[in-house]
């Protein structure tokens, strides 16, 4: 499964904007590049290249379906990404993405949290 931890690692700099997206365009179904684009950067908090330090990969159903879930480490900074990837045609194909930044939501399902004595959605 080390393939599938390079994948991620090549996404992780996507998303960290040292990697350009057309990089990994044929490796990603539309809507799932369409996410990648769109985050592009979200992970450049940090002078550090991103690392993916765990890489979790499960397999339920189909040989040929993966859930790969990783943490990518940002410097000081960690972040979660996690991903649905098919083997078809001889190569890996992502068909979804998510990361801890989705939709302005927090992570660990969290609606809020206080600061200074005011909520922060």
């Amino acid at each position: 499964m080390h393939q599938l931890s390079q994948f991620a690692q090549y996404t992780a700099e996507v998303l960290a904007g040292e990697r350009a997206p057309g990089q990994m365009r044929n490796l990603f179904c539309g809507t799932a590049y369409e996410r990648l684009v769109r985050r592009a950067g979200d992970y450049a908090a940090s002078v550090h290249r991103p690392r993916v330090s765990g890489t979790v990969v499960r397999n339920e159903t189909d040989a040929s379906v993966f859930e790969v879930s990783a943490v990518v480490a940002c410097g000081p900074r960690h972040r979660a990404l996690a991903m649905r990837v098919v083997f078809a045609q001889y190569a890996w194909l992502c068909t979804h993405i998510e990361t801890d930044l989705e939709g302005g939501r927090l992570p660990c399902g969290r609606v809020g949290v206080r600061r200074r004595g005011r909520r922060v959605a």
